[in-house]
C-alpha cells in the first residue's frame, strides 16, 4: 500500500507543477468525454462519469502497487 504522506513530503516544486497540469488535463478530458457522450447518445453524465472514474481507478491501482 502507498504512503501518501511520504509521497507529498518528497514532492519538489516541479512535481507539484506536473501534478497541477495532470489535474487540469484530467478535468478537460472529463469535460470532453461528457460533451462527446451528450452529442452521441444524448446523455452527458455517463461520459463525464467514465472520464472521471476510469483515470481515478487507474491512479489508485498504480499507487497501490507503488
Amino acid at each position: 500500500m502507498f504512503n501518501i504522506t511520504r509521497l507529498i513530503e518528497g514532492m519538489t516544486a516541479t512535481d507539484w507543477f506536473i501534478t497541477a497540469i495532470v489535474i487540469l488535463v484530467w478535468m478537460t478530458l472529463t469535460h470532453i468525454a461528457g460533451k462527446f457522450s451528450e452529442k452521441r447518445w444524448g446523455d452527458r453524465e455517463s461520459g463525464a462519469l467514465v472520464g472521471f472514474f476510469v483515470p481515478g481507478l487507474i491512479l489508485v491501482t498504480t499507487l497501490y502497487f507503488y
